[in-house]
């Protein structure tokens, strides 16, 4: 036997009732979208509760829940869910730059015997030394957090597979010699083909 709602009946002007037919035959909205506007026009319709979960081979309780949003809230709020403003971010803009900053020195320069961050090291070395450089934000920063912070800015210091040695103070005066040479070399090749083309 059905059951039998006590609520009110569903209401709409001419325009929300065509936004609703239309909705509820889209082939370009999410098809729970589709699925919550088709609830709502059976309901409209005559149906009942227990007749659209049926029909739809939605729960009875998913029925009652969209039936009942667009009655408090109207057709168009009433379809959607509310927005989760989820956590918020405990980690202000100038600590993400500080944790950015960090991954772009060498380790080296901060007193570690790395060559690279590792995330985790660079975590432990954040935790560290936040309250000291005035950012008590980050005192619980872990190694995720880390990853999230660099990812969004694109930096990888744990996937660099090579590094720039420092230069050789000798380095111009090595590369003109080896320069000179080629240029001597290419000269004697030039008089030999000279030589050899006169003698045919």
């Amino acid at each position: 036997m059905p059951r039998i709602s006590c609520r009110p009946k569903l209401s709409f002007t001419q325009e929300e009732l065509d936004y609703l037919t239309k909705l509820s035959r889209s082939r370009n909205q999410a098809a729970i979208i589709v699925t919550r506007s088709k609830i709502v026009l059976l309901s409209y319709q005559g149906k009942n509760d227990t007749e659209i979960s049926r029909e739809l081979k939605v729960d009875y309780k998913t029925v009652r829940l969209w039936i009942q949003r667009v009655l408090d809230l109207g057709l168009k709020e009433g379809l959607v869910e509310k927005s989760r403003s989820g956590k918020p971010r405990v980690i202000s803009a100038e600590s993400r730059a500080r944790v950015v900053s960090l991954a772009c020195m060498k380790p080296k320069d901060l007193g570690y015997p790395h060559e690279m961050w590792t995330q985790r090291l660079l975590a432990e070395h954040i935790r560290e030394n936040c309250i000291k450089e005035e950012h008590p934000d980050l005192s619980k920063i872990n190694q995720g957090t880390v990853s999230r912070i660099l990812n969004a800015s694109k930096l990888k210091p744990h996937k660099i597979s090579s590094y720039v040695a420092k230069v050789d103070p000798d380095f111009d005066q090595k590369a003109a010699n080896v320069l000179d040479t080629y240029r001597k070399a290419k000269g004697i090749n030039e008089k030999k083909q000279k030589t050899n083309t006169l003698r045919l």
